[in-house]
């Protein structure tokens, strides 16, 4: 292994922090994708690897490895992996603090491994996969591919396009769509995790890969909002919530958007974990089941969603600040107020 320079460093909280580590020399032996690519059918090799390290253990004074991102060319990759490092370091930070999740253990311990590729069509892809020059016990690993990404047209491509194969590599899984894609965690992870960077204070145009702050807020409000909106204002059944098509998909992750407005991280989080199959349309029970594990909450709704009927998972509780007008199962309906609503 090479040695590794230009550490670059930046706090997260008062006792957390990440850190990106470039190497300054090509890897001794190329580092060859698991992923095999047409005509000839044989893996690319990636001389170049960054890595991102973070804090994960709290019995350990050292941080632990989370991402190693392998680049074809110096030259052309020399400040795109390591930004491309931090952004999803920084999405990281979100699952692990906020939704109490972190990758797969038996996945390469943890890490997930990003390959930044030239050739292919603009976009990426998520794969869990076997790796043959992996060490150790298990060769089972977590992989990201992005295809030429310097030549997206718009950073705000960019961030979208890694936003949403991280949420296949770390968000559970649900699916069944004919269309747009089988799993849903995708599309749903490109919206959850653009919907909370666009409320972050710290954010600038070198944190979000090159895009305007500005650019992904008016994304959220244009893209997100409207699902969001959508997702409140339906009960959350199997006639409104099933089906496979594109609609149908657009229709869960409204659902889930709106959750993650009003729950605790851990709780919409945990929702999607103890779903009792990959089918969404278990959705609305398994919230109902997770929100029992908590004890008071206190949200405000959107100002877009103000007096208009919305849906909630909290028909088992006592909630104060709204009377209730409707009820199916343990889902409640109210008119949201401006004021503040409490759960207990």
């Amino acid at each position: 292994m090479t040695t590794l320079a230009a550490l670059l460093c930046f706090a997260l909280t008062h006792d957390e922090f990440v850190e990106v580590r470039q190497s300054s020399q090509p890897l001794d032996v190329a580092k060859r994708s698991p992923l095999k690519f047409p005509p000839q059918n044989k893996p690319y090799e990636f001389e170049w690897l960054t890595e991102g390290y973070a804090h994960a253990w709290k019995s350990s004074a050292d941080p632990q490895l989370r991402f190693r991102v392998f680049s074809q060319d110096r030259k052309v990759h020399d400040e795109l992996a390591p930004s491309t490092t931090q952004f999803l370091l920084k999405l990281w930070t979100y699952n692990f603090n906020d939704l109490k999740v972190d990758h797969k253990p038996d996945y390469n311990r943890s890490c997930v491994d990003v390959y930044l590729c030239f050739a292919g069509e603009a976009g990426g892809e998520q794969l869990f996969d076997s790796d043959p020059q992996a060490k150790g016990i298990s060769n089972k690993v977590n992989t990201i591919y992005i295809y030429d990404l310097p030549s997206f047209k718009e950073p705000l491509e960019k961030v979208r396009e890694i936003c949403h194969e991280y949420g296949h590599a770390s968000l559970p899984a649900v699916g069944g769509y004919d269309k747009p894609e089988y799993w849903a965690n995708g599309y749903l992870g490109e919206k959850v995790f653009m919907t909370w960077l666009s409320k972050q204070s710290d954010l600038s145009t070198d944190s979000l890969l090159g895009c305007d702050p500005a650019t992904l807020k008016s994304y959220v409000k244009k893209v997100c909002d409207p699902l969001i909106s959508k997702g409140a204002q339906n009960l959350p059944n199997a006639t409104w919530i099933g089906g496979k098509t594109p609609e149908s998909m657009n229709h869960y992750i409204g659902l889930m958007l709106w959750m993650q407005q009003i729950l605790p991280g851990h709780i919409f989080a945990q929702s999607m974990k103890i779903m009792r199959t990959f089918n969404p349309k278990d959705a609305p029970e398994s919230l109902v089941e997770a929100c029992d594990g908590i004890e008071t909450l206190r949200f405000t709704v959107p100002d877009y969603l103000v007096g208009k009927k919305i849906w909630l998972p909290f028909g088992k509780r006592r909630i104060i600040g709204a009377p209730i007008i409707g009820k199916s199962g343990n889902w409640v309906a109210i008119t949201a107020p401006k004021s503040p609503i409490s759960v207990n």
